[in-house]
């Protein structure tokens, strides 16, 4: 509920984060009904949050490896059967009622001259820097609120009025963010506009947790990462013109080096971004 209040108003957050907490609790209260042993209980608990980020992002492989990557740490057979077994099933349930639609849908990028593989290098090492500028930005921002000497019942709403005005002159940062990604993934916005992005989206996603909004990261962080490679498209193409391709194919990339970079999940990053986008052609 909490999630959905501070999501629904705007809270620049996702939805993924709640649903993975709501999914290992799940998992973990069901283990203890069942009188499962102490030993076990993680398995149930990345079991749900594997069923929780397969059945939002309508991606079972990445939210199989998500719980086992990031969550365990355990690629052990004893964790893996159950875990895919899990991811598969929400996977089923959800594209019963929502249908089998990728995240995205992006155009057909390809890597059009191998002297793109050093762009693309560099679009990681950026997107690396990029990943480490917000979670300072954040762990900063939520040392200044904890330390800000207001009521805490006041915090969420002295957050909310500054992101709130921040949103009338920027009002892509609003919200979850889909179609602003989109937008981005086609190439649809002008360098400029994507640098002001960058600092903005950092600083919102920061503002709205830190002052008690309840939320995920893993939208914002893909959000930055788009926002960052295409940037980094945008200037590549400046200094080759018409040899490289679109800026969006470097958004779709950033997303994933970014997760990668912020969450530190690799394997789960290039997985999550060939599902959500059903496009294999950029992955290599």
């Amino acid at each position: 509920l909490a999630s959905a209040l501070t999501i629904g108003t705007g809270g620049s957050v996702g939805r993924e984060g709640p649903i993975v907490q709501i999914g290992a609790a799940l998992g973990s209260t069901l283990g203890q009904l069942l009188r499962v042993p102490p030993s076990r209980l993680p398995t149930l608990a990345g079991c749900g949050a594997a069923g929780g980020v397969a059945a939002v992002f309508n991606a079972p492989i990445a939210g199989a490896f998500f719980a086992l990557e990031v969550l365990m740490g355990n690629f052990a057979m004893p964790a893996f059967g159950p875990v895919v077994l899990s991811s598969i099933v929400a996977t089923v349930v959800s594209r019963a009622y929502f249908g089998d639609h990728p995240a995205f849908v992006v155009p057909g990028y390809t890597l059009l001259n191998v002297w793109e593989l050093p762009l693309y290098l560099l679009l990681g090492a950026a997107c690396g820097l990029g990943s480490l500028i917000f979670m300072f930005v954040l762990d900063t921002m939520e040392h200044w609120f904890s330390k800000l000497p207001i009521p805490k019942l006041l915090k969420p709403a002295a957050g909310g009025l500054v992101l709130g005005g921040i949103i009338i002159f920027v009002p892509n940062i609003y919200g979850v963010g889909y179609a602003t990604m989109d937008l981005i993934l086609r190439g649809g916005f002008s360098w400029l506009w994507l640098l002001l992005l960058l600092p903005i989206k950092m600083f919102a996603t920061s503002l709205t947790l830190a002052s008690g909004g309840s939320g995920g990261l893993f939208l914002p962080i893909l959000y930055l990462g788009a926002v960052t490679g295409g940037l980094f498209g945008l200037g590549a193409d400046a200094l080759l013109p018409g040899t490289i391709a679109p800026s969006g194919a470097y958004a779709v990339v950033g997303m994933g080096a970014f997760l990668a970079g912020a969450v530190h999940c690799p394997i789960t990053a290039f997985l999550l971004l060939f599902e959500i986008t059903g496009d294999y052609h950029i992955i290599l």
